[in-house]
């Protein structure tokens, strides 16, 4: 128990040290934070000795006049930092409250000043207050004394709210001017995007132009050459539809594009051997774009496919909402292997994402192949959906 009792002990400590130092920095920042007011009631205390001592001839003890002082200054700050804030400061001031107040903070200043200046100058003897002779002459001036304080406190008030409000005026300017320019870098920003946007619409155009235009210019003379770029051309404008358009599409398009690919491919590998196999029906299954495509580019770029004895093998199969994927292919010996596993990983994550704990992907090497198997639970994967914003423009390494 002493060894618990022993941190909530030192932590008090701390904690009345750091008050007692932040106490100590306000002490130390008053003098500072307050000096104008300091000199300013100087300056106003000495010039009415002056005017009193000097020129009407009325002398008191030098702790009489310090203490109507003492009581002047409670009067001027309680009237504006207390009174009038609480009354004036709000939606709907009570005006009421506030001459109540007055009525009370004037009754009361006259009362102390009386008592001050009957008992401090018969210090030395003793005072009974029910046999004191009321001094009009003095409750009059003292209440003079009040309104006059009180106007000055409420002439401090309203300065003080003027040069609150216009400071808070500037900081709203500056917020709306801030606010504007920020809206302007907006519209800037946003004319750019357009632009961008623009310039993205039209440089696939320019480029789809281009490859018509080679087509057009060499099917005669070079079939093959000219058969190429019209595969590339199907290719290139479904990885764009898949960047822009819906977030799953059915697999007709994407099947369809896989055997662009591998006509594209077998133009300059005549010897590709793949065989492509799927479910009757299964063209109308949905699910998000580039996946099956990104794994046949895979296999064509980093498998042996030209093996007619052991082909490679594409497989996509449903059966009691299940969605598969298999592909199979003789293991690539030549050194190309840059991003052997970066379109693979790609597709983990957008599965993952999409899918969630629906759909799941495992490949490896057995034996002499190397296979992939993607599982997905339609059911499920149609109820989580799918994000566009992670879709992959491009279908290579």
């Amino acid at each position: 128990m002493k060894n618990l009792k022993r941190p909530t002990y030192a932590k008090q400590v701390l904690t009345d040290v750091k008050q007692n130092f932040n106490l100590k920095n306000k002490m130390k920042s008053w003098p500072k934070q307050y000096q104008w007011h300091i000199i300013s009631w100087l300056i106003f205390i000495i010039y009415e000795y002056l005017l009193v001592a000097q020129i009407l001839n009325i002398n008191e003890p030098v702790l009489v006049y310090c203490s109507h002082y003492v009581i002047n200054i409670f009067l001027f700050y309680i009237h504006s930092d207390f009174i009038l804030n609480k009354s004036l400061a709000r939606p709907r001031p009570n005006y009421f409250k506030l001459t109540v107040l007055i009525i009370f903070e004037i009754c009361t200043f006259t009362f102390i000043s009386y008592l001050v200046d009957q008992v401090i100058p018969r210090s030395n003897t003793p005072i009974n207050l029910m046999s004191m002779a009321i001094d009009w002459k003095f409750v009059f001036g003292a209440l003079w004394r009040s309104i006059y304080f009180i106007l000055f406190a409420t002439a401090y008030y309203f300065v003080k709210r003027y040069i609150h409000q216009k400071q808070l005026t500037a900081t709203l300017e500056k917020e709306a001017i801030k606010k504007e320019l920020a809206e302007k870098q907006i519209a800037i920003e946003l004319s750019d995007a357009k632009n961008s946007y623009l310039k993205a619409q039209i440089n696939p155009h320019f480029l789809f132009n281009t490859l018509t235009y080679i087509y057009n210019s060499t099917h005669k003379s070079e079939p093959r050459a000219a058969e190429a770029v019209r595969y590339l051309s199907k290719l290139m404008r479904y990885a764009l539809e898949c960047e822009h358009g819906p977030n799953i599409m059915n697999l007709e398009a994407e099947i369809l594009q896989v055997e662009n690919l591998l006509q594209l491919t077998r133009i300059k590998q005549p010897d590709l051997y793949i065989n492509f196999h799927y479910d009757n029906g299964i063209e109308q299954t949905k699910m998000i774009p580039l996946v099956l495509l990104t794994l046949t580019e895979n296999m064509v770029k980093h498998g042996n496919l030209s093996n007619a004895d052991k082909p490679g093998r594409i497989d996509l199969n449903i059966a009691h909402g299940l969605f598969t994927i298999k592909t199979i292919n003789l293991i690539n010996t030549g050194l190309n292997d840059t991003g052997f596993h970066t379109g693979l990983n790609n597709i983990k994550q957008r599965l993952l994402h999409n899918y969630g704990n629906s759909a799941e992907i495992t490949y490896g090497i057995k034996d002499e192949y190397f296979q992939v198997l993607i599982k997905i639970e339609l059911h499920s994967a149609n109820a989580n959906g799918a994000d566009k914003s992670l879709l992959y423009s491009s279908i290579t390494d």
